[in-house]
């Protein structure tokens, strides 16, 4: 099933325009039909979806972030499959992700990124305490509302600890890798001091516009993790304060025992740097993961000068190569942990790619073509507009090319370029003053490249056969060549008198109002009406019914003469 249009899922959730997408899951933005509210929804790519891997990985999602309730965590509504499709019901967040604002390395004002550290910490207060790890904190699922509310989302690899001290993950190294603890680039169990990690690389790059550890590849980012110490941010930004230096170097200490032990830990830091008081970070000794401590030893307060003799100087010439094994030795060690290291990182970031034959979608319109490449595994990529005054003969929206070309074997995923033969360029009807010719209308409209229709319409305030307007209105763009209907006028128009006969005096007078005439009753009274000889009721009218007349004519309503008055029945007027 692909969501290539409003579709409904369990019943109740209209899927509709696109949001975002991941690796492994697409949002959408839709409608709980049964709340009547906009909701987010979540829907596992259709690769995945027959990999029983992912599609419990993305249940796992779900539980997770359903197990807390934090206004700082996006909630989690629902979860279902739907004819092999399947999706997490989320809150809607209107608003942009922390990795929006720092997209071309983009900084934050210190104090505000304080702010939204302390949120985040907030929201894995409330993860760590239902012993949820989250283990993929980064500024794309750090999302800042129009109010600038933080909410924390994608709990798509959290882990739900046995208990809520430590988490073993031996299988891969999962996590972005400019955000990953030390330990996760190891394959080392993780446990909420690994999102204590994370939330100080993203701290750190808000006030500096970069990650802690740039690099090439996600395989030298891992690897200075492990292996490099940061910057402190103040070298970068001097706004920097040096105790918001401490806090961040500490949650980005090596040794997980070095850092803040807890979320709430560095909160409280955090909101002591914001009030100017003391923090509880102090400078930490490096970790011992791939770092060394030069010793120094003090030489003795007395020291005997030999004269130099031939063999020891001979013995040192001999030694030469000691310095170098060891050298050896440590950049082979070296190596061997970079190649495993690499090796998890690859396991996890590609997963085994098949080949696909890349499908024909030339002559599709565009939203076709998507489908059909989804089906097949693959992606959408660049979308190459091409002038539709250079192809007459092709339908606006219609692939006219592709990147690459049908029956090619490429990687599943690729991502295919489109070229679209895009919409004609609009043209804006003209102004035409009221009061012009027909003729005058006519020329205008030609010579931008649009056809006049005519059509007659009553005007109170245009003379007769003059321009009162344009459909659609001046300003408006339509397609060239478009026909546009000029509104002639017809003069003052007229009201059809209505039937109100048989009526009461005051129903008649309604009706008659409500067209635009002015309804007068007479003294003067007409025969009875044989329809309705009884009763105070309008007998007569003039004009009558189905008359036209102006509008704010006279309507004259009459009543029935009143029948004589006679004898009893058999009087004979003898007394």
């Amino acid at each position: 099933m692909t969501i290539d249009q409003p579709v409904m899922l369990g019943g109740r959730y209209r899927v509709e325009n696109e949001l975002g997408r991941g690796g492994m899951a697409k949002v959408y933005r839709g409608q709980d039909t049964v709340l009547g509210r906009t909701v987010a929804i979540k829907i596992l790519a259709p690769q995945y979806a027959e990999d029983q891997g992912f599609v419990q990985r993305f249940r796992r999602e779900a539980q997770a972030a359903a197990r807390i309730s934090n206004q700082t965590i996006v909630s989690v509504f629902d979860t279902g499959s739907d004819d092999g499709v399947h999706f997490i019901v989320m809150e809607y967040v209107e608003g942009r992700t922390l990795a929006d604002y720092l997209t071309g390395g983009g900084r934050i004002m210190p104090d505000r990124a304080i702010d939204i550290a302390i949120d985040v910490a907030r929201a894995l207060e409330a993860a760590h305490a239902q012993g949820v790890i989250h283990r993929d904190i980064k500024p794309g699922n750090i999302m800042l509302d129009g109010q600038g509310d933080v909410k924390v989302t994608d709990f798509g690899i959290a882990r739900v600890t046995a208990t809520a001290e430590t988490v073993a993950q031996t299988a891969a190294v999962l996590g972005t890798a400019s955000y990953l603890s030390p330990e996760q680039a190891q394959g080392q169990p993780v446990d909420v001091r690994s999102d204590i990690y994370s939330l100080g690389c993203v701290l750190f790059e808000m006030v500096t516009g970069r990650p802690p550890f740039p690099g090439d590849s996600p395989v030298t980012v891992a690897s200075k993790h492990v292996l490099e110490q940061p910057t402190p941010p103040s070298q970068i930004n001097q706004d920097v304060s040096p105790d918001l230096d401490a806090v961040i170097l500490r949650a980005l200490a090596k040794n997980p025992a070095n850092r803040y032990q807890s979320a709430t830990e560095m909160r409280e830091d955090l909101e002591r740097v914001k009030r100017g008081q003391p923090v509880e970070a102090t400078p930490l000794l490096p970790a011992g993961l791939g770092t060394t401590q030069v010793i120094h030893r003090d030489q003795p307060a007395h020291t005997a000068v030999l004269p130099p003799t031939g063999p020891p100087e001979e013995e040192q010439r001999s030694r030469w190569w000691i310095p170098v094994l060891v050298t050896l030795l440590i950049l082979g060690l070296l190596g061997i942990v970079l190649f495993f290291l690499a090796q998890n990182l690859l396991e996890d970031e590609q997963p085994t790619a098949q080949l696909v034959t890349v499908p024909d979608v030339v002559g599709e319109t565009r939203r076709d073509a998507q489908n059909t490449l989804e089906q097949e595994g693959l992606e959408v990529g660049e979308i190459v507009p091409a002038p539709a005054e250079d192809h007459p003969d092709e339908e606006p929206g219609t692939v006219i090319e592709q990147n690459p070309a049908a029956d090619q074997q490429v990687p599943e995923g690729t991502e295919v370029i489109l070229t679209v033969v895009g919409q004609p360029e609009l043209v804006a009807v003209p102004d035409i003053p009221e009061g012009s010719s027909v003729e005058d209308a006519q020329s205008i409209l030609a010579d931008a490249g649009l056809v006049a229709v005519p059509q007659d319409e009553a005007s109170d305030t245009v003379d007769e056969g003059d321009v009162i307007g344009t459909e659609p209105a001046a300003g408006e763009e339509v397609e060239p060549e478009s026909q546009v209907v000029v509104l002639v006028s017809t003069g003052p128009g007229t009201v059809s008198v209505p039937e109100v006969t048989c009526l009461s005096f005051g129903a008649a007078q309604n009706q008659i109002r409500q067209v635009g005439l002015n309804p007068v009753q007479s003294s003067d009274t007409v025969a009875i009406n044989p329809l309705c000889p009884l009763g105070n009721k309008v007998a007569g009218q003039d004009p009558g019914a189905g008359a036209e007349v102006e509008p704010g004519s006279t309507v004259t309503l009459f009543g029935g003469e009143e029948p004589e008055p006679t004898g009893p029945t058999g009087a004979t007027g003898d007394d």
